[in-house]
């Protein structure tokens, strides 16, 4: 059976951005701890390659365990950033997302793989320590073909969308298929695509605007920008929040027209 979703209009990225907002003011400082808690995860990883694996498979429980925080706010409850780790011993479905965590490196490798192929030359001339840096950039650049820029391009938009719902979906959901969660997520940003984009939009423009004040803002747009994510999660695949203190159920589904009032 196929996963249902909901169609909304342009001005629902606004609404699911304000709400993360609104959800993110109730307790700022541990939204931020735990968003920073899950970058100096993946950072310890670029740092020390054996915590690569161990990144990658933690990642996904901890993303998990700050929407589960989500939750937790909206059904007026306090969080802490402990809370950030219950999906490694809650009961639920932990296996369907160290399945995913797996799946997710596995296509990790086959864009590696598949960059490493279409830029050859150019990682060639970048790891020549013998190659003037400034004449390096101009050979870099003439060896990328636009041909294999927007192939690249378009495999890792698929690679981005397709994972982007993918946690949620196989915690809160519960869903077993990962295949099927893929291609759902995949969808969204087909039937979603005009609200979807305004909230881009609203995203990148503060993004922007943070590169004047040395992207100290992003301390606080990332936590909101997880928030409003997981809010346009609800809104599509999820009209009813369980209470905060229950294991995640699969969610009842009304019709694809229904509206979300953030």
């Amino acid at each position: 059976m196929s996963i249902e979703l909901r169609v909304f209009k342009a001005d629902a990225g606004l609404k699911w951005f304000k709400a993360g907002w609104l959800i993110f003011k109730t307790q700022p400082f541990t939204f931020i701890f735990m968003h920073l808690f899950i970058g100096i995860i993946g950072l310890l990883s670029l740092f020390l390659p054996f915590l690569q694996i161990i990144a990658a498979i933690a990642t996904p429980f901890l993303t998990a365990g700050f929407y589960q925080a989500v939750i937790t706010k909206q059904q007026g409850g306090k969080i802490m950033l402990a809370d950030i780790l219950k999906p490694f011993t809650a009961k639920g479905n932990r296996m369907g997302l160290l399945r995913l965590a797996l799946y997710q490196m596995a296509a990790g490798v086959l864009m590696a793989l598949l960059a490493g192929g279409l830029f050859s030359e150019a990682i060639e001339i970048m790891s020549n320590p013998n190659v003037d840096p400034n004449i390096a950039l101009q050979q870099v650049i003439d060896s990328i073909s636009m041909a294999n820029l927007a192939l690249f391009l378009i495999a890792l938009s698929v690679y981005l969308t397709a994972f982007s719902y993918a946690v949620p979906l196989v915690y809160f959901n519960q869903q077993k298929r990962i295949f099927e969660v893929l291609k759902s997520s995949l969808m969204v940003f087909y039937h979603n695509m005009a609200p979807l984009s305004v909230y881009g939009a609203i995203t990148a423009g503060l993004m922007m605007l943070s590169m004047f004040l040395s992207f100290l803002p992003l301390l606080v747009l990332m936590p909101i920008c997880y928030i409003s994510f997981f809010v346009s999660y609800q809104a599509i695949f999820m009209p009813i929040v369980p209470p905060a203190e229950a294991e995640p159920v699969a969610p009842q589904h009304n019709d694809q027209s229904g509206r979300f009032d953030a």
